[in-house]
C-alpha cells in the first residue's frame, strides 16, 4: 500500500510565495505613484512647482529694492552668475570641485536669498548682497564671492 501525500507540492509553494512577491511590489509601486502626486501637487498649491516666468512681485523688486542684483557677475575662478531686469538667472559654478549649471526664473525673494522653483525649492543663498567696494560691486552667494562685470 502506498502512502498518500498531504499538504502542497513545492510547485504550489513556489507559485504562492511569487504571487505575494508580485502583490506586494505592484502595492509599493501604486502607493509610491499616490505619494509622488500629493507631494507634486502640495509643491503647486503651496506656489511651488515649476515656475517658467518670473512673478510681477520679482520683477519690480529687480527694478526697485534688489536692482543692484542685475547684472553679469564673476568669480576669480571662473563661475558666472547673470541676473536679467525679467528675473531670468543663470548660474554656473565651476570652482575645481565640479561643474554645475543652473537657468531659471527667480521665483522669490526670501530676504537676500534667491529662490527658483524647479518642482524642488533651490535656494541661491546670499551671503554678503550687492556692495560696492573700491568702486566695485561685490556680492556673495552660494559660497562664491562674484564681482560685477557687466550690466
Amino acid at each position: 500500500m502506498s502512502e498518500e501525500k498531504k499538504g502542497l507540492s513545492t510547485v504550489a509553494i513556489v507559485l504562492i510565495v511569487l504571487g505575494v512577491l508580485l502583490v506586494l511590489g505592484l502595492g509599493t509601486c501604486v502607493g509610491g505613484v499616490y505619494w509622488a502626486k500629493s507631494k507634486v501637487e502640495k509643491e503647486l498649491a503651496d506656489g511651488g512647482g515649476v515656475t517658467l516666468v518670473a512673478p510681477p512681485d520679482v520683477k519690480e523688486a529687480l527694478a526697485g529694492p534688489k536692482k543692484d542684483y542685475v547684472g553679469s557677475w564673476k568669480s576669480k575662478r571662473g563661475s558666472t552668475l547673470d541676473i536679467a531686469e525679467t528675473g531670468e538667472m543663470r548660474l554656473n559654478v565651476d570652482e575645481g570641485g565640479g561643474k554645475e549649471t543652473l537657468t531659471a526664473p527667480i521665483a522669490r525673494f526670501k530676504g537676500d536669498d534667491m529662490e527658483v522653483h524647479m518642482i524642488v525649492t533651490v535656494t541661491i543663498a546670499v551671503a554678503k548682497p550687492p556692495h560696492q567696494e573700491g568702486g566695485t560691486w561685490k556680492m556673495r552667494a552660494k559660497g562664491i564671492d562674484f564681482e560685477r562685470v557687466g550690466p
